[in-house]
């Protein structure tokens, strides 16, 4: 160590040029950084829903659909208020990325047999249009409700619609002063756009801010704090910059990686800085303190680093490509962590700054938790078990894209709204395939009957179909009181030839006459999983029973449950191989079995924790908690590491293991608690953040902290006072 120490002084001034600019092009990285906001990153790699989603794309070209809901203060239906609308489906209907538009405002409205063309409104015939919109029933655009009217305008856009065609749309109803609600599957992951660069510009700041408030409690010296934090910081620079160059995109899952880095990659500064202000109170000077740290913790620092890069790539077996990702760029961001710890402060520490001896007059809670060493101690640990493992029934594994969003956000307000409005705002797919010709009305009437089972249990809104269009042009013409699908072939021919007429067929997204492929579009009432499994197991019911066609339900909301559903298995092969990887470097470390063994129950009781609290808060087990799991274990192991490797030195030395447990303790609780405190609250940053879901990975930080620190400081000594070596 005093020959690296020494070389660093030796070449300071060109290491320290070498630090600029690779600094200077990690800056230029970042202006290279590309945000992803596509939802495929949640789909698992192996999924039926999903090759039916595939093949249902092929056929109607999309699935995609961006619903917008404009709201008039008054119920009534003006001449002037149905221009508006006309000139916002016009502006629609000119976007060159946009399929189809269906809404209020068409240039031609089809009304049964005759067809109404919105120029030739007037306020003398504007009834006959609100009258055919209300016998239309579900299927109209136009939704009078508690004083109020809405245009319900359905969008169809293209595989290059992208975020600069959704500003404009939005553009222009701000510019309109026009109240608008909007919702689809699309929509969101458009929109994840703003939010992930919200996230990626302001959240790792804060951060840094968050873990200096809390390290210069512990540390007693503001310079000493700030040096602690310089690495992390450095290597989430590289780590942005690294992303930018290679020409990866961040997403919502990813852009987490910064935060990781910068919370997670601070404990081996705080370490290094903690032990050379120990070393330099010792009387020890500048250069002594730096060797001798690192012999004492030089070691420790490495595996640590190792372990959480270990935690993180355990993720790696997990069966979406979102975490495979996060993976990927934590790993990346926490081993430019160590390496920067150990390349920036020797360069720091080295040149003229001098550092305060630590205060240590803020001992009171490391004496509280020394008073539990024991009895208390075990009882504590087996109690908090025992109600863990009896919670793990209660753990769920929901997961949708509503979920990402607080409440407060302008995509969870939309959803929620056209939801009330539109009974529903996101639909699944139901795709039909027959031998024959589709529209025959023997296959109508057990599709229309399907749906209306559908419709009158609590888990659908509602459902629209080709049928139901045939059926209320059928209707209207007969003049029929209730809808009813034409009962010859002949009459449902005379209806297609009447839409083949119109600019714009609005049953063109739920037929392919060519391949003889229906679908319909079912409203769930909301996205949980057992409304999709309930409406799976009604689709497997009249499947069994009507061997004459073929229906297969799709979605990404499906998509999500099929990542949901086997998401447990996952996360098991994941905790496998991070207990694995972590005993074989522990082992390697400890170089003895009892020691390593005796290391690892703290992290092994912490995962039950927190598989108990996840049971007990209703916080699911999804794509994005399960990655506390992995940092709980790569970041939880370090302090036993720590307090472990700080025991044997003390061992080696003649100590016995009281004594040896005692010196440990005095010589890492400090910064084992300002680390734990330090990453707990530098993760609160995300609770600032636009997303749902970062709100319970700051939660579950603060479980798994709390945890960690309790058993590594309390129930780990006293474990190891009584081991014998």
């Amino acid at each position: 160590m005093h020959g690296y120490v020494e070389f660093v002084q030796k070449h300071r001034k060109q290491l320290f040029i070498i630090l600029i600019l690779v600094n200077l092009l990690s800056l230029i990285g970042i202006f290279k950084i590309k945000i992803s906001s596509d939802f495929q990153i949640f789909m698992p790699e192996r999924s039926q829903y999903k090759d039916i989603l595939d093949e249902m794309n092929q056929t109607f070209k999309t699935s995609d659909q961006i619903m917008f809901l404009l709201e008039d203060d008054t119920p009534e239906l003006t001449v002037e208020r149905l221009e508006e609308f006309r000139d916002f489906q016009s502006s629609l209907e000119m976007m060159d990325n946009v399929e189809q538009i269906k809404g209020p405002a068409p240039q031609v409205v089809m009304a049964g047999i005759q067809t109404i063309n919105i120029d030739n409104i007037n306020q003398d015939n504007l009834q006959q249009l609100e009258n055919y919109y209300e016998k239309i029933g579900k299927l109209s655009p136009l939704v009078k409700k508690e004083g109020h009217l809405y245009g319900i305008f359905t969008l169809f856009p293209d595989q290059n619609f992208s975020k600069k065609d959704l500003n404009s749309i939005e553009d222009y109803l701000k510019n309109h002063q026009i109240t608008y609600y909007a919702s689809g599957d699309l929509y969101m992951q458009q929109k994840i756009i703003d939010y992930v660069l919200l996230i990626l510009c302001f959240l790792p700041p804060i951060a840094i801010v968050l873990i200096l408030s809390v390290f210069r409690l512990q540390m007693g010296s503001l310079k000493a704090t700030i040096l602690s934090i310089i690495p992390a910081g450095i290597a989430a620079l590289w780590t942005i910059g690294i992303i930018g160059w290679l020409g990866q995109k961040v997403s919502v899952v990813t852009v987490l990686a910064p935060v990781f880095t910068i919370v997670i990659g601070s404990a081996d500064g705080l370490h290094f800085i903690s032990h050379v202000q120990e070393e330099r109170s010792d009387g020890k000077n500048k250069i002594q303190s730096i060797v001798e740290t690192l012999r004492m913790v030089g070691i420790p620092m490495i595996i640590t680093t190792v372990t959480s890069m270990a935690g993180f790539l355990s993720l790696l077996v997990m069966n979406t490509n979102a975490i495979k990702d996060l993976a990927i760029f934590a790993t990346t961001g926490i081993f430019l962590a160590g390496v920067a710890t150990w390349y920036v402060l020797p360069i720091v520490l080295t040149g003229k700054i001098t550092l305060k001896r630590p205060n240590t007059h803020r001992e009171n809670l490391t004496i509280a938790i020394k008073k539990l060493w024991g009895r208390p101690a075990v009882v504590i640990v087996v109690i908090v078990l025992i109600g863990s493992i009896l919670s793990f029934q209660l753990v769920n594994t929901e997961f949708n894209q509503l979920m990402l969003y607080k409440n407060y956000t302008q995509v969870h307000k939309g959803f929620e709204k056209i939801m009330e409005i539109n009974q529903g705002s996101i639909p699944v797919f139901l795709q039909i395939k027959t031998e024959h010709n589709p529209l025959d009305p023997a296959y109508a009437k057990e599709l229309l009957a399907l749906e209306t089972d559908l419709t009158n249990s609590k888990y659908v809104g509602k459902t629209i179909s080709v049928y139901d269009f045939y059926s209320t042009i059928y209707s209207l013409f007969l003049n029929l009181k209730d809808s009813v699908y034409p009962t010859q072939l002949t009459q449902v021919n005379m209806i297609s030839s009447l839409l083949s007429r119109l600019e714009s067929d609005p049953t063109s997204q739920l037929i392919n006459q060519k391949e003889q492929v229906t679908r319909i579009m079912v409203f769930p009432g909301d996205l949980r999983n057992q409304t999709l499994d309930q409406i799976n197991q009604r689709i497997k019911t009249f499947n069994q029973v009507h061997d004459d066609l073929e229906i297969k339900v799709t979605g990404v909301q499906y998509l999500m449950r099929d990542l949901n559903q086997n998401m447990i298995d996952n996360q098991a092969k994941s905790l496998v191989l991070a207990f694995i990887l972590i005993f074989i470097l522990l082992l390697i470390s400890l170089r003895k079995i009892k020691p390593t063994l005796i290391s690892l129950l703290p992290i092994g009781c912490t995962v039950i924790f927190l598989y108990g609290f996840l049971g007990l808060s209703g916080i699911s087990l999804n794509v994005f908690t399960t990655t506390i799991f992995s940092i709980t274990i790569g970041v939880g192991i370090d302090y036993a590491i720590h307090f472990t490797s700080i025991w044997m030195s003390f061992r080696k030395k003649g100590y016995n293991s009281a004594e040896a447990t005692d010196k440990a303790y005095s010589y890492t609780s400090r910064p084992i608690l300002a680390n734990a405190f330090g990453l707990a609250i530098g993760l609160s940053a995300l609770l600032l953040s636009p997303l749902r879901i970062h709100l319970y990975v700051s939660v579950l930080m603060w479980g798994a902290m709390i945890a960690g620190v309790f058993l590594s400081l309390s129930f780990l000594p006293t474990m190891l006072r009584k081991t014998k070596l």
